[in-house]
């Protein structure tokens, strides 16, 4: 073997060093928030047993996440060295380089440092990590100065930043002088910087090349199938809210935050005005104005027997797209026997399009009409939700997803808010990754059936698909699906944008009708309650609805509900308007549970809901209302509209009707502005 051959460049060994050094200190401070998060207990008792105790191996779950996010952010503070470390041109002007990141670090290693120290503070002051409310103490700055300057040693504080921030840059000195020797000796032992020890250029930049790729999986976080990065819902795995303080780091705790705190605040006058409407129409149990209260309990009966409830959650299954829209064709037979045999809702609409926003909108009830500072789920300040699964009691929980949980941030919503919740994601399943969005439906439904056959008591399970979705992959096991050649005229009719289209939507409908297959030959199939329903709709225009529809764009949200169990439910058809957040309330009074609830849904089969039904449906900005009442829907953006559904002339009424008008108007505000309140005011009862 050549000599030399295993040599590490000095850039290398220095940039390793430097990242080294700056992830201990971060692990350091971890360290620390352990034993505070320990000794500084809630209502004056410790926490040591239940961080050390049965709850170590969340703690140590916590500390591990925690620690990546230290290596992100200790990534980020070793690019500017790393970077003009492997510059050759930089490398030989040790000196100038060393006063360069001297001037570079000193400002960094300090705003560092203040961010824990006011980290450490806010857990004193508030027992959370520092967020981007931070900035709200700024706008009352002399008050917050006094309230700092009076309860902390704020001297003391300064001098300690000053000292470490001093002792840090020595380190750093020390660290680039050590590194000017090494170039020094190499260079004595080597031709030049690009000849280290018989190599040449390509060998430098080899290692440049391992040490970036190094880095960039520390700075990544996680290794996954679809890709996703170590992402902040990752440290709401647990409901308990001292694991969550362990893994945040309070830097990319910050930058999160302030992203999110771009969201439209609630009008909390307009939610007063609206409330006397919105309690009576939500039959709320104890009204009270002044609080604001919009909690009460599913009336239900206790059944002779529990039953389980599977909630399938269809991708884009748009109504105008399926067999029960106008047309000659029968894209999704299956579905539509289903419906033939269950209780089919013709009228049922997503509130929030895309999918974050459905599943948001169908786990807490809420319509997630937050557009500014992106989806809820993305949102950490409003992590902190009520999710009505969680008043199943008795029951196990499980949600089911071919991919990953990281998507949307849609994880820490789950996981943080739903105890003994089993989330099942893309490395639960045997199936491989057919693309992106993890494996088939097929698939997914296959093994949701023998995951089923495992369960000792009653659950309740929430299986979400993706495949009806581009890139449209029909995987090479199948079940015996055939894919077919549309005509351009039965395209056109249902709003299918291409014949991938069309047959990925056939083939979800084939999936669904295996998973019925499978299931009824289970024992567990008699005792189930199933819902099916579409996250959303399409923004496909097709031929097979009214102008008035089309112009409402009710196509992006309308999507078919069946809910199915022979034996507890009569098969019928239900045409007034309803929505997601009525699937829980209506299962949980199936299935004999009193349950609690916040959001807007009602028991679709509580005796008068049919006569005052109406579906708020927000839109793609702060401004979109939409409200779909006795045939019409109203609409507002820039302008206001009134449409009769079946009006095939798509004519606005606004002027016509303003009585109707009026009333939908007033409606819509009054839904946007209790739903905008509620994602504020959603915690759970224990909280």
């Amino acid at each position: 073997m050549k000599k030399g051959f295993l040599h590490i460049p000095p850039f290398v060994r220095t940039t390793l060093a430097f990242f080294l050094g700056v992830w201990g200190l971060f692990l350091l401070a971890r360290l620390a928030s352990l034993i505070l998060v320990a000794s500084v207990g809630v209502n004056g008792a410790t926490q040591w047993d239940a961080l050390f105790g049965s709850g170590l191996t969340d703690t140590l779950t916590a500390l591990y996440i925690g620690a990546k996010f230290d290596a992100r952010m200790a990534v980020f503070l070793t690019i500017p060295l790393g970077l003009c470390l492997f510059i050759p041109c930089l490398e030989r002007r040790p000196a100038g380089t060393r006063v360069f990141l001297d001037i570079l670090y000193t400002p960094l290693i300090a705003l560092t440092a203040l961010v824990y120290i006011v980290d450490f503070g806010y857990f004193f002051y508030l027992r959370q990590r520092v967020d981007a409310t931070l900035w709200d103490f700024l706008h009352d700055a002399s008050i917050s100065y006094d309230m700092v300057i009076q309860s902390y040693p704020v001297v003391w504080i300064a001098l300690a930043l000053a000292i470490f921030t001093a002792g840090a840059l020595y380190l750093t000195d020390r660290l680039l002088r050590r590194h000017a020797r090494l170039v020094k000796a190499d260079r004595l032992r080597s031709e030049n910087l690009w000849r280290l020890h018989g190599t040449n250029w390509k060998s430098r930049a080899s290692w440049g090349f391992a040490l970036f790729v190094c880095l960039f999986l520390m700075g990544y976080g996680q290794i996954s199938s679809n890709f996703f990065p170590l992402r902040w819902s990752n440290a709401y795995f647990s409901v308990n809210k001292d694991m969550v303080l362990l893994a945040l780091n309070p830097i990319q705790n910050l930058y999160d935050t302030a992203h999110s705190m771009r969201v439209v605040k609630p009008d909390e006058n307009a939610v007063r005005t609206a409330y006397d409407d919105m309690a009576a129409w939500l039959r709320v149990d104890h009204p009270d104005k002044d609080k604001l209260n919009f909690w009460r309990t599913v009336k239900t009966t206790a059944p002779e027997k529990p039953w389980n409830v599977v909630v399938i959650v269809m991708e884009s299954l748009s109504w105008p797209m399926t067999s029960f829209a106008p047309g000659d064709s029968d894209p999704t037979p299956f579905i539509r026997s289903l419906a033939e045999k269950g209780l089919y809702f013709s009228n049922f609409y997503a509130p929030a399009r895309t999918t974050a926003r459905a599943i948001f909108t169908f786990m807490t009830g809420i319509p997630d009409v937050n557009r500014e500072g992106g989806t809820t789920s993305r949102n950490p300040v409003l992590v902190n939700q009520f999710l009505p699964i969680s008043e199943f009691n008795g029951y196990k929980k499980l949600y089911m997803i071919g991919g990953s949980a990281s998507w949307a941030n849609i994880r820490g919503v789950l996981t943080h808010n739903v105890p003994d919740l089993e989330l099942m994601e893309e490395s639960s399943w045997k199936a491989p990754n057919v693309d992106v969005w993890g494996i088939s439906d097929l698939a997914l439904f296959r093994e949701s059936v023998e995951v089923f056959n495992t369960v000792q008591q009653p659950f309740v399970a929430v299986v979400q698909t993706a495949g009806f979705h581009r890139p449209y992959t029909i995987p090479d096991d199948n079940a015996g699906f055939k894919t077919l050649q549309a005509s351009p005229e039965l395209l056109r009719n249902y709003g299918y944008a291409s014949n991938e289209e069309y047959n990925s939507l056939r083939f979800s409908d084939h999936a669904l009708s295996e998973f019925f297959r499978l299931a009824r030959q289970q024992p567990w199939f008699s005792n189930t309650i199933f819902a099916i329903f579409g996250d959303h709709g399409l923004y496909n225009t097709s031929e097979n609805v009214s102008a008035g529809y089309l112009t409402c764009r009710l196509q992006g949200s309308h999507v078919p509900l069946i809910l199915y169990a022979p034996g507890l439910i009569e098969p019928g058809v239900k045409t007034f308007p309803c929505g997601q957040p009525d699937v829980f309330p209506t299962l949980a009074a199936l299935a004999g549970i009193p349950m609690r609830h916040h959001g807007l849904g009602r028991n679709l089969l509580d005796p008068g809901v049919e006569q005052d039904a109406r579906q708020f449906i927000a839109g793609d900005s702060e401004l979109f209302r939409r409200l779909v009442k006795d045939g019409y829907c109203y609409i507002r953006e820039a302008t206001e509209g009134l449409y009769k559904l079946d009006d095939l002339s798509g004519r606005n009424l606004i002027d016509d009707e303003p009585l109707r008008a009026s009333e939908m108007r007033r409606e819509a505000e009054e839904a946007y502005h209790v739903s905008k309140y509620l994602l504020f005011h959603n915690s759970r009862p224990d909280d």
